[in-house]
């Protein structure tokens, strides 16, 4: 399992212009709706960093992938007309994009971010989250309960994603223990609490990822995390050329 970050906060336009020409038409098109240039400039470096880590990981050129959504709007990555020999899944949020590969086609595998400074709302908890992990957010001292909330609604995103759901999944037909990660099941949810392994960790200090993919029973995981800098995506933009 690999996982790759960019900071993306100390972007500008200017500096991910030359990404561009790693996106397919469809992406660019994408990328110019966007009324905010903050927005554009997210967009941008999180697909020239999917681009650049497929490359890297599947041994392709960056430009070379292109991506078929599912009936759920999860993507596969494709080389031509075949899938390719593994799976990802794509996140990003306000200063930050990353994603997980697994070097195997087909498998559920959810990955989320979510900056540990972003305001919460802690009364979402008690509408979506189940009783247990309501419980345990109460249990932590009031400082610390925004940050526990991030931690759960990062390990659910990730579940969810895995699963290709989204939010059509009952956010409450499942919970999480936090430390070590666990998921669990309700009765509601058809699904075997060992076939999944959770992962979480604080990325540069600012931000919380979590981890979700299904196993084969007893398969251990170990995941190598790499820091993007900007200035390898423009290699990789430039090599390109």
């Amino acid at each position: 399992m690999d996982a790759w970050t960019l900071r993306v906060d100390r972007l500008d336009e200017a500096a991910v212009t030359p990404w561009l020409g790693l996106l397919d038409h469809e992406e660019q098109r994408r990328a110019a709706r966007f009324v905010l240039a903050r927005h554009r400039v997210l967009f941008v470096a999180a697909h020239a960093l999917l681009r650049t880590a497929l490359g890297r990981r599947g041994g392709q050129p960056a430009a070379a992938w292109r991506f078929v959504a599912d009936r759920h709007g999860k993507p596969a990555a494709y080389l031509g007309a075949l899938p390719a020999a593994l799976s990802f899944n794509l996140s990003h949020t306000e200063g930050m994009a990353g994603l997980a590969v697994v070097a195997r086609g087909g498998v559920d595998l959810g990955f989320d971010l979510e900056p540990l400074a972003r305001k919460v709302e802690l009364g979402v908890a008690e509408r979506f989250f189940t009783r247990d992990e309501v419980s345990w957010l109460n249990s932590l001292s009031p400082p610390y309960r925004p940050r526990g909330f991030l931690q759960l609604w990062t390990l659910k995103e990730a579940f969810i994603k895995a699963t290709g759901k989204g939010l059509t999944q009952n956010l409450s037909s499942f919970w999480f223990e936090v430390c070590p990660p666990r998921v669990h099941f309700t009765s509601r949810l058809p699904e075997r609490e060992a076939d999944w392994w959770f992962e979480q960790r604080v990325v540069d200090d600012d931000f919380v990822a979590a981890l979700g993919l299904r196993r084969a029973a007893g398969e251990d995981i170990e995941t190598r995390w790499t820091t993007v800098v900007a200035e390898e995506i423009t290699a990789a933009a430039s090599a390109r050329c």
